[in-house]
Protein backbone atom coordinates (compact mmCIF):
# COMPACT_ATOMS: atom_id res chain seq x y z
CA UNK A 1 0.00 0.00 0.00
CA UNK A 2 1.75 3.24 -1.15
CA UNK A 3 -0.60 5.74 -0.40
CA UNK A 4 -3.77 6.60 1.23
CA UNK A 5 -5.43 6.55 -1.96
CA UNK A 6 -4.19 3.50 -3.26
CA UNK A 7 -6.93 1.29 -2.22
CA UNK A 8 -8.49 -1.80 -3.82
CA UNK A 9 -11.48 -2.46 -1.90
CA UNK A 10 -13.92 -5.58 -2.78
CA UNK A 11 -17.47 -4.77 -3.34
CA UNK A 12 -19.18 -4.89 0.23
CA UNK A 13 -16.58 -2.78 1.53
CA UNK A 14 -17.02 0.22 -1.53
CA UNK A 15 -19.46 1.92 0.48
CA UNK A 16 -17.04 2.65 3.34
CA UNK A 17 -13.90 3.61 0.58
CA UNK A 18 -14.17 7.46 2.69
CA UNK A 19 -13.94 6.10 5.93
CA UNK A 20 -11.28 3.27 5.18
CA UNK A 21 -9.07 5.73 3.48
CA UNK A 22 -9.63 8.59 6.39
CA UNK A 23 -8.26 5.78 8.76
CA UNK A 24 -5.00 4.82 7.07
CA UNK A 25 -2.08 6.43 8.72
CA UNK A 26 2.34 5.84 7.68
CA UNK A 27 4.22 4.48 10.16
CA UNK A 28 7.83 3.10 9.85
CA UNK A 29 7.86 -0.50 9.60
CA UNK A 30 10.91 -1.60 11.16
CA UNK A 31 13.03 -4.64 10.01
CA UNK A 32 15.73 -6.61 12.82
CA UNK A 33 18.61 -8.36 12.12
CA UNK A 34 20.94 -10.42 14.97
CA UNK A 35 24.06 -7.83 14.90
CA UNK A 36 26.28 -6.04 17.32
CA UNK A 37 25.66 -2.19 17.43
CA UNK A 38 27.43 1.08 18.28
CA UNK A 39 26.15 2.53 21.19
CA UNK A 40 24.04 5.00 19.85
CA UNK A 41 22.98 2.68 17.03
CA UNK A 42 18.69 2.12 17.08
CA UNK A 43 18.60 -1.27 17.95
CA UNK A 44 16.55 -3.49 20.20
CA UNK A 45 18.15 -5.30 23.45
CA UNK A 46 21.30 -5.26 23.82
CA UNK A 47 23.85 -2.36 25.82
CA UNK A 48 22.41 0.78 26.29
CA UNK A 49 23.74 4.71 25.38
CA UNK A 50 24.20 6.10 28.50
CA UNK A 51 26.44 9.34 28.90
CA UNK A 52 28.67 9.04 31.71
CA UNK A 53 26.89 11.49 33.71
CA UNK A 54 23.51 9.38 33.71
CA UNK A 55 22.70 7.35 36.15
CA UNK A 56 21.41 3.76 34.50
CA UNK A 57 17.77 3.24 35.57
CA UNK A 58 15.97 1.35 38.09
CA UNK A 59 13.07 0.18 39.31
CA UNK A 60 10.94 1.45 42.73
CA UNK A 61 13.09 -1.27 44.38
CA UNK A 62 16.37 -0.21 42.95
CA UNK A 63 16.73 -3.05 40.37
CA UNK A 64 18.53 -2.60 36.97
CA UNK A 65 15.78 -2.06 34.43
CA UNK A 66 16.30 -4.02 31.05
CA UNK A 67 16.96 -1.97 27.50
CA UNK A 68 14.22 -3.44 25.56
CA UNK A 69 14.42 -0.40 22.51
CA UNK A 70 16.37 2.57 20.89
CA UNK A 71 15.88 4.95 18.33
CA UNK A 72 18.46 7.17 17.01
CA UNK A 73 15.84 9.20 15.09
CA UNK A 74 19.07 11.21 13.87
CA UNK A 75 19.82 8.23 11.19
CA UNK A 76 15.98 6.91 10.75
CA UNK A 77 13.80 8.13 7.83
CA UNK A 78 11.45 11.01 9.31
CA UNK A 79 7.92 10.44 10.26
CA UNK A 80 5.80 13.82 10.78
CA UNK A 81 5.18 15.20 14.26
CA UNK A 82 8.23 12.89 15.33
CA UNK A 83 11.25 14.11 16.65
CA UNK A 84 14.01 15.27 13.83
CA UNK A 85 17.05 13.94 16.20
CA UNK A 86 17.97 12.22 19.87
CA UNK A 87 18.23 9.05 21.32
CA UNK A 88 14.68 7.71 22.34
CA UNK A 89 15.46 4.34 24.92
CA UNK A 90 12.70 2.10 26.21
CA UNK A 91 13.42 -0.06 29.17
CA UNK A 92 11.34 -2.41 30.80
CA UNK A 93 11.58 -4.91 34.44
CA UNK A 94 13.15 -7.77 34.22
CA UNK A 95 9.81 -9.99 35.67
CA UNK A 96 7.18 -11.66 34.75
CA UNK A 97 4.64 -8.99 33.64
CA UNK A 98 8.17 -6.11 32.52
CA UNK A 99 7.14 -3.70 34.82
CA UNK A 100 3.24 -3.28 33.50
CA UNK A 101 1.09 -1.68 35.80
CA UNK A 102 -2.50 -2.66 35.36
CA UNK A 103 -3.94 -0.21 37.51
CA UNK A 104 -1.73 2.71 36.13
CA UNK A 105 -0.14 2.33 32.58
CA UNK A 106 1.39 5.68 32.86
CA UNK A 107 3.37 4.68 35.94
CA UNK A 108 7.21 4.13 35.13
CA UNK A 109 8.15 2.23 38.42
CA UNK A 110 8.72 -0.83 36.46
CA UNK A 111 10.04 0.55 33.12
CA UNK A 112 11.08 3.79 31.78
CA UNK A 113 11.44 6.16 28.81
CA UNK A 114 14.06 8.58 28.36
CA UNK A 115 15.40 10.83 25.88
CA UNK A 116 18.44 12.38 24.97
CA UNK A 117 18.01 15.61 22.46
CA UNK A 118 21.75 15.57 22.25
CA UNK A 119 23.99 12.38 20.89
CA UNK A 120 27.44 11.74 22.17
CA UNK A 121 29.54 9.67 20.03
CA UNK A 122 32.83 10.37 22.16
CA UNK A 123 32.63 6.87 23.27
CA UNK A 124 35.34 8.33 26.28
CA UNK A 125 32.15 9.74 27.56
CA UNK A 126 30.17 6.95 27.47
CA UNK A 127 29.54 4.30 29.88
CA UNK A 128 31.04 0.86 28.24
CA UNK A 129 31.54 -1.20 31.26
CA UNK A 130 27.80 -2.79 32.51
CA UNK A 131 29.62 -5.97 34.09
CA UNK A 132 27.33 -4.10 37.06
CA UNK A 133 24.80 -6.11 35.25
CA UNK A 134 25.09 -9.48 35.01
CA UNK A 135 24.61 -10.47 38.62
CA UNK A 136 21.36 -9.23 38.38
CA UNK A 137 20.10 -10.46 35.40
CA UNK A 138 20.98 -14.00 36.43
CA UNK A 139 18.46 -13.29 38.53
CA UNK A 140 15.10 -12.34 36.90
CA UNK A 141 12.77 -13.72 34.59
CA UNK A 142 14.43 -11.65 31.57
CA UNK A 143 13.25 -9.68 28.36
CA UNK A 144 10.91 -10.08 25.66
CA UNK A 145 13.59 -9.31 23.32
CA UNK A 146 16.80 -12.11 23.46
CA UNK A 147 20.28 -10.81 22.06
CA UNK A 148 21.04 -7.63 20.09
CA UNK A 149 19.04 -6.82 17.26
CA UNK A 150 20.16 -3.77 14.49
CA UNK A 151 17.03 -2.51 12.86
CA UNK A 152 16.21 -0.81 9.46
CA UNK A 153 13.15 1.32 8.55
CA UNK A 154 10.38 1.77 5.55
CA UNK A 155 7.97 4.17 5.58
CA UNK A 156 4.50 2.59 4.74
CA UNK A 157 0.85 2.72 5.48
CA UNK A 158 -1.89 0.72 6.77
CA UNK A 159 -5.79 1.02 7.84
CA UNK A 160 -6.75 0.23 11.32
CA UNK A 161 -7.23 -2.80 12.73
CA UNK A 162 -10.84 -4.20 13.97
CA UNK A 163 -9.33 -4.75 17.37
CA UNK A 164 -8.45 -1.15 17.83
CA UNK A 165 -10.32 1.41 20.04
CA UNK A 166 -10.97 3.84 17.80
CA UNK A 167 -12.48 1.33 14.96
CA UNK A 168 -15.87 2.21 16.13
CA UNK A 169 -15.33 6.35 15.49
CA UNK A 170 -14.40 4.93 12.12
CA UNK A 171 -17.33 2.21 11.54
CA UNK A 172 -20.09 3.95 13.85
CA UNK A 173 -22.64 1.73 12.12
CA UNK A 174 -20.90 -1.63 11.84
CA UNK A 175 -22.59 -4.94 12.13
CA UNK A 176 -20.58 -8.76 12.32
CA UNK A 177 -21.08 -9.38 8.60
CA UNK A 178 -18.53 -6.21 8.02
CA UNK A 179 -15.92 -6.62 10.44
CA UNK A 180 -15.65 -10.62 9.08
CA UNK A 181 -15.29 -9.28 5.52
CA UNK A 182 -13.13 -6.28 6.38
CA UNK A 183 -11.16 -8.31 8.82
CA UNK A 184 -10.14 -10.68 5.80
CA UNK A 185 -9.76 -7.72 3.47
CA UNK A 186 -7.49 -6.41 6.34
CA UNK A 187 -5.38 -9.41 6.76
CA UNK A 188 -5.14 -11.05 2.90
CA UNK A 189 -5.80 -8.27 0.04
CA UNK A 190 -3.49 -5.44 1.74
CA UNK A 191 -0.85 -8.46 3.25
CA UNK A 192 -0.60 -6.55 6.52
CA UNK A 193 2.47 -8.51 8.47
CA UNK A 194 1.01 -9.45 11.84
CA UNK A 195 4.55 -9.60 12.84
CA UNK A 196 5.15 -6.15 12.38
CA UNK A 197 7.32 -4.18 14.43
CA UNK A 198 6.52 -0.08 13.53
CA UNK A 199 6.74 3.59 14.91
CA UNK A 200 4.03 5.46 14.51
CA UNK A 201 1.15 4.44 12.21
CA UNK A 202 -2.08 2.59 13.60
CA UNK A 203 -1.15 -0.35 16.26
CA UNK A 204 -2.40 -4.10 16.29
CA UNK A 205 -3.67 -5.72 19.56
CA UNK A 206 -4.03 -9.47 20.98
CA UNK A 207 -6.46 -8.53 23.84
CA UNK A 208 -8.08 -5.75 21.94
CA UNK A 209 -8.40 -2.18 22.95
CA UNK A 210 -6.11 -0.46 25.34
CA UNK A 211 -5.44 2.71 24.10
CA UNK A 212 -8.47 5.03 25.07
CA UNK A 213 -8.91 3.57 28.80
CA UNK A 214 -8.60 8.12 29.40
CA UNK A 215 -11.74 9.00 27.00
CA UNK A 216 -11.45 12.45 28.85
CA UNK A 217 -8.32 13.44 27.10
CA UNK A 218 -7.10 13.35 23.89
CA UNK A 219 -6.45 10.68 22.08
CA UNK A 220 -3.07 8.46 22.45
CA UNK A 221 -1.04 7.58 19.67
CA UNK A 222 1.37 4.95 18.73
CA UNK A 223 5.07 5.60 19.53
CA UNK A 224 6.64 2.40 19.05
CA UNK A 225 5.56 -1.27 18.74
CA UNK A 226 7.28 -4.72 19.42
CA UNK A 227 5.60 -7.86 18.40
CA UNK A 228 6.58 -11.31 18.93
CA UNK A 229 8.88 -12.11 16.06
CA UNK A 230 10.14 -16.36 16.89
CA UNK A 231 12.59 -17.83 15.09
CA UNK A 232 14.80 -20.49 16.58
CA UNK A 233 17.66 -19.60 14.22
CA UNK A 234 17.38 -15.73 13.36
CA UNK A 235 14.94 -14.26 15.88
CA UNK A 236 13.96 -14.54 19.36
CA UNK A 237 11.51 -11.92 20.66
CA UNK A 238 8.30 -12.76 22.27
CA UNK A 239 5.77 -11.33 24.68
CA UNK A 240 4.52 -14.19 27.03
CA UNK A 241 2.21 -16.28 24.91
CA UNK A 242 3.01 -14.79 21.71
CA UNK A 243 1.90 -11.29 22.06
CA UNK A 244 2.38 -7.38 21.40
CA UNK A 245 4.34 -5.00 23.04
CA UNK A 246 2.88 -1.20 23.12
CA UNK A 247 3.57 2.67 23.90
CA UNK A 248 1.43 5.34 23.29
CA UNK A 249 1.83 9.21 24.00
CA UNK A 250 -0.16 12.05 23.42
CA UNK A 251 0.16 14.41 20.58
CA UNK A 252 0.66 17.49 22.71
CA UNK A 253 3.27 15.39 24.87
CA UNK A 254 5.44 14.08 21.74
CA UNK A 255 5.43 17.26 20.49
CA UNK A 256 7.46 19.09 23.65
CA UNK A 257 9.61 15.96 23.58
CA UNK A 258 7.75 15.14 26.99
CA UNK A 259 7.49 11.41 27.09
CA UNK A 260 6.52 11.11 31.16
CA UNK A 261 3.65 9.82 30.72
CA UNK A 262 3.94 7.15 27.86
CA UNK A 263 1.44 4.59 28.20
CA UNK A 264 2.57 1.04 28.05
CA UNK A 265 1.17 -2.05 27.73
CA UNK A 266 1.58 -5.28 26.28
CA UNK A 267 -0.53 -8.80 25.92
CA UNK A 268 -0.89 -11.84 24.78
CA UNK A 269 -3.09 -15.03 24.06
Amino acid sequence: MKSSLDINLPEELEPYHEAIANSIKPYLKIDIQPNSTQWWQSKFGGLTYLPRTIDYPTNKKGEYLKLLAQLNFSKIPQLENFPAQGILQFYIDAHDIYGLDYSDQTNQDGFRIIYFDQIVEDVNNLVTDFDFLEEYQETTFGSPVEGEFSLSFIHSYAPINILDGAFGRHFPNFNRDFLDIYDEWYCQCLLIDESVHQVGGNPSFIQGYLRYCYPEHEDYILLLQINSDYDDEIHNICWGDVGIGNFFIKPSQLKVLDFSQVLYNWGCH
